[in-house]
């Protein structure tokens, strides 16, 4: 039991480190943006803002039902437990932080402070949606 209440606090310390990467690269394009904007045609940002929160809509959900299949992980009946736990929890952080990941490309390439902000919220939302409770390891 000692090993479990371990392994729940290194996987609240896993997400909290997904989350504070996210925020610190969201931080750090802010001041990115007043140096390098252009101007965009409104019908281009709205595109990609909707492009955005689709594949927010196709990546989190999924990680969501994901998380509800692959959870909760018996302890005492695979002898990896912590690895699987950690493997499901890696590879549901990467889904959700996929329309991040666009925004953040589509800030590289237009500079649009919306998209990057659109991205930031919706993958925000799904790290908060998967994070790591008690229940998930038995």
């Amino acid at each position: 039991m000692e090993k479990v209440y371990i392994y729940r606090k290194r996987s609240r310390q896993l997400h909290y480190a997904f989350v504070a990467s996210l925020v610190i690269l969201y931080l750090a394009c802010i001041p990115l943006y007043f140096y390098f904007r252009l101007p965009l045609h409104k019908n281009l940002v709205n595109f990609f803002t909707f492009f955005v929160v689709a594949t927010g809509i196709v990546s989190v959900l999924p990680a969501i039902f994901i998380k509800r299949k692959v959870f909760p992980v018996d302890t005492t009946k695979d002898p990896y437990w912590s690895y699987t736990a950690t493997r499901r929890y890696f590879w549901l952080y990467v889904l959700c932080l996929v329309p991040f990941a666009f925004a953040l490309l589509t800030f590289i390439a237009f500079a649009s402070f919306q998209v990057l902000s659109a991205g930031f919220l919706v993958s925000l939302c799904g790290l908060i949606l998967v994070r790591p409770k008690e229940e998930d390891i038995r």
